[in-house]
């Protein structure tokens, strides 16, 4: 179990510092699959390591001077209360319906991510660098939202932040992933401390994963910076659908 963990903390370290996404929610799938846990287990379990992730690849984001400030300021306000009140109802769901619906929120994420790329791409050239005209209370309860969606399947966030922050608050690709990383890394906190206290952190597992991350988060970082946001976004939304329809047959069978 040792070696698999090393290996899927390497494989989904490297994927998530390159999309921004933290990594909780493809490892969880991965950790189902593999390593067999519960599903309580895998889906919290990766949260710790999620957190080591983000900082890693922050540290290549953070010297391009691409995070938006206010954003990530009211996206703080909004995201916290539903992150911990999120956490804190996860434990009311079965483990097989939280799996099934990880597999649907990431096929419908990636669908709606690329469709909105092809047929609006032109749309959202016309009003980038509007972010900031966005007001207060959209970005609040955006925020909130989105948060508790996150708490209660034990995600870090970035999964939803970053086509939100691209599709709704018209940040680039590049920008919307450095933003979500900031803001994730203050969320996940509390929902480590509250799945840690529900039982659903297996601290072995998440130790294991760490160890194949470093190496790898960093390196993923550095090859986003260099690929275009167009290329990105596309492949970001591949990735989701793909990996949503092998994993929600796996757990069909």
């Amino acid at each position: 179990m040792l070696i698999e963990a090393i290996i899927i903390g390497a494989a989904t370290g490297f994927i998530s510092a390159f999309f921004g996404i933290g990594g909780s929610s493809i490892d969880t799938p991965l950790l189902r699959m593999f390593l067999h846990l519960p599903p309580y287990l895998a889906l919290a379990s990766p949260l710790p390591t999620a957190l080591l992730t983000i900082f890693i690849a922050l540290l290549a984001y953070w010297k391009k001077h691409l995070v938006d400030f206010r954003i990530f300021r009211w996206s703080i306000l909004g995201g916290l209360p539903g992150m911990i009140a999120g956490s804190y109802l996860s434990h009311i769901f079965s483990g097989r319906f939280l799996m099934l619906a990880s597999a649907a929120v990431l096929f419908l994420v990636g669908g709606d991510f690329i469709l909105k790329k092809i047929s609006s791409a032109k749309k959202n050239r016309k009003h980038r660098g509007r972010a900031g005209s966005i007001s207060v209370a959209y970005i609040t309860s955006v925020a909130f939202a989105l948060s508790m969606l996150s708490g209660i399947l034990a995600n870090g966030g970035g999964l939803f932040f970053i086509p939100a922050y691209v599709l709704l608050f018209r940040l680039e690709m590049k920008e919307a992933i450095a933003t979500s990383l900031l803001t994730v890394a203050v969320m996940i906190l509390p929902a480590c401390f509250i799945h840690y206290g529900l039982g659903h952190i297996d601290l072995g597992v998440s130790a294991a994963m760490g160890i194949g991350v470093i190496p790898m988060a960093y390196m993923g970082a550095k090859l986003d910076l260099k690929t275009k946001s167009d290329t990105l976004q596309l492949l970001f939304g591949l990735l989701l659908v793909i990996f949503s329809v092998y994993f929600f047959i796996s757990q069909m069978a």
